[in-house]
């Protein structure tokens, strides 16, 4: 264990030192792929709360935020893969009077390679192996091939550059348990492939924390399906998962913490809310926004209570207990990466509005909503609040209510009152990459809405509200053609139509027969007219959450995720995922027993990312 002392003079502290200790759970140097714990000790009069950030330096260049300032002193430290030196950065802020202390620890990691043979090392992850390779000639790029033993299909990992004097390395993800691989290196020069031998790997088995799956429709075995693995946001007992069309479970998320997979990004990187430790108070539920990687290690991550200090600056006065006025209380729903590197993500906003509004009889909480725009370092870029632009007249259409505590049905934490008014709950976000502004599905509402966001420079007005009752003539045969309740709006880049998985919670109560719907638009904004182009019948119906993804082929996958749950419960709990094709038949469905799932993905590898 190497520790590292240091004593720093703290003018603000009575004994006017601040010593702080910091430690790692294994010394350095470590090889490449090693995942290093750090923890300080902190000995100051009086004592804190603490905060604590901590931020990396690699090979003398800048420091960037991995986890801002939070009650949580231990940090786990996932090194970049290759070899390098750091310097890890812990400062830490008394909660008391924001007075500050900072320490640092170098560190070295060093290569896996010892001569000129590619090596296969076991992760921590049964289905995940660390492929290392010697050096390669800067102007080339470096890649990992991997197949099942037998298959001629192979899987490619992500080329990136070679560097002099630096070894590669990659995880190889994507394989079935207790299976023989085989792995390669290739280095690619102008084109051309130089490969490396065939290595042989054996994957690791399963625990029993998996749920089963069926094929209610089967896929077509004369089709090539390009996204052939589905991963799944699962919820407790189950982890967050993957498996191929086939059912084989491919890969899951491990993690310390509940996460909740909002977004899967390129290259084997994922967002996520999470559970954990803020800067401000004890709550712990969907306090966190992180980004991670295959293995589940943190790469980025910041909470609720940190941008709610930076929203003062905003006019908004985070208060979160019983008399407080305004309160930022948590993440829900929905985190997204922008071309730019930004993340845009769904906040709480809880605001105490006298008797008379939305019909109380008596002071009234309202549980709107935020969308924060964080930069690459997880600092807050920019802000939209429903309270600034949405009608506060009209309530929620389903009468919503959140109850006070950690949140239930999606609603984040409660903290101003016994329960809140649940006024809109919106649960996705979409990018317009051509008019950069920003699409919200506001299910309370039944609409989904377009921000003026123009990449943070946007004045943040709704330009338009698609949906019953909104600024669109719906074209359409179908008695009720409008979604209601919808989930994961977006739109088809190869059609420019919104795609929107649609719950039809109202159409429901009209129609007590109706089953969820994949619904497809062409939205004419000069005509202020949506003509229904698609509207399949999924042939079942999930009361709540679901997502809507174009695929490559023009095919459409579905997620109808809270099926069946009943007198029953969790006995007769499932989720299923529906492929259309572009007529809205049925072209195959894969159903997953036991399992609530927020949202699906399918995609080509474990490398990819969803069209939309």
């Amino acid at each position: 264990m190497k520790i590292l002392l240091i004593t720093i003079s703290f003018a603000a502290i009575a004994s006017g030192a601040m010593t702080i200790e910091l430690t790692s759970s294994v010394p350095s140097p470590q090889l490449v792929g090693a995942v290093i714990g750090v923890l300080p000790k902190v000995q100051v009069t009086p004592p804190g709360p603490f905060n604590y950030r901590y931020m990396i330096s690699m090979n003398g260049g800048p420091f960037h935020m991995v986890r801002d300032f939070s009650q949580d002193p231990a940090f786990a430290w996932a090194p970049a893969l290759y070899e390098h030196d750091a310097v890890i950065r812990v400062t830490i802020r008394n909660s008391a009077n924001k007075e500050t202390a900072t320490a640092e620890m170098p560190f070295h990691i060093v290569t896996r390679v010892n001569g000129a043979n590619a090596l296969i090392t076991p992760t921590a992850h049964p289905l995940i192996a660390l492929v290392s390779a010697p050096p390669c000639e800067p102007g080339s790029e470096f890649r990992a091939a991997f197949r099942h033993l037998g298959d001629e299909k192979t899987t490619l990992t992500p080329a990136h550059p070679c560097r002099a004097g630096i070894s590669n390395n990659d995880y190889v993800a994507g394989m079935r348990a207790d299976s023989e691989y085989q792995v390669r290196t290739e280095v690619v020069t102008n084109g051309e492939v130089k490969a490396g031998a065939w290595i042989p790997f054996h994957t690791g088995m399963l625990d029993g924390r998996f749920p089963s799956t069926n094929t209610p429709a089967p896929r077509d075995a004369s089709r090539t399906t390009a996204e052939g693995i589905i991963i799944r946001s699962q919820t407790a007992p189950w982890r967050i998962s993957a498996t191929d069309v086939a059912g084989n479970v491919v890969w899951y998320l491990q993690a310390a913490t509940n996460n909740f997979l909002t977004r899967v990004l390129p290259g084997g990187r994922f967002l996520a809310l999470a559970d954990g430790e803020n800067s401000s108070n004890d709550m712990k539920r969907w306090q966190l926004v992180r980004e991670v990687d295959l293995l589940g290690n943190t790469l980025r991550e910041t909470n609720i209570g940190r941008l709610a200090e930076q929203l003062e600056a905003r006019g908004i006065k985070s208060d979160c207990k019983t008399g407080g006025q305004e309160c930022v209380s948590g993440f829900h729903h929905e985190a997204i990466r922008l071309p730019n590197g930004h993340t845009l993500v769904l906040a709480g906003l809880e605001r105490m509005f006298p008797a008379g509004t939305q019909g109380a009889k008596q002071a009234v909480d309202v549980l709107g909503d935020l969308v924060l725009d964080l930069d690459e370092e997880f600092q807050l870029a920019w802000s939209w609040n429903s309270f600034d632009w949405m009608d506060l007249k009209r309530a929620s259409k389903g009468d919503e209510k959140c109850k006070s505590g950690p949140g239930d049905d999606g609603c984040t934490p409660v903290f101003l009152a016994p329960e809140a008014n649940g006024w809109l709950h919106s649960n996705s976000l979409f990018y317009n990459s051509v008019s950069r502004d920003l699409l919200v599905s506001i299910p309370e509402q039944d609409w989904v809405i377009r921000i003026d966001y123009q990449d943070g420079k946007g004045t943040g007005k709704v330009v338009w509200r698609l949906g019953k009752d909104g600024d669109f003539k719906a074209k359409s045969e179908d008695p009720y053609p409008w979604f209601s309740y919808q989930h994961d709006v977006g739109l088809d880049p190869a059609t420019d139509l919104l795609v929107v998985f649609d719950d039809g919670h109202r159409r429901k109560e009209k129609f007590p027969n109706a089953n969820n719907r994949g619904q497809a638009w062409k939205i004419d904004e000069a005509s202020k007219t949506a003509t229904l182009v698609m509207n399949a019948d999924l042939g079942i119906y999930s009361m709540a959450v679901g997502s809507a993804q174009p695929l490559s082929d023009g095919n459409y996958s579905w997620e109808s995720g809270l099926i069946d749950i009943g007198p029953a419960g969790l006995a007769k709990l499932h989720s299923r995922t529906t492929e259309t094709y572009p007529d809205g038949k049925i072209a195959f469905s894969q159903q997953v027993e036991g399992s609530l799932t927020y949202r699906s993905f399918r995609v080509s590898s474990m490398y990819g990312a969803p069209r939309k």
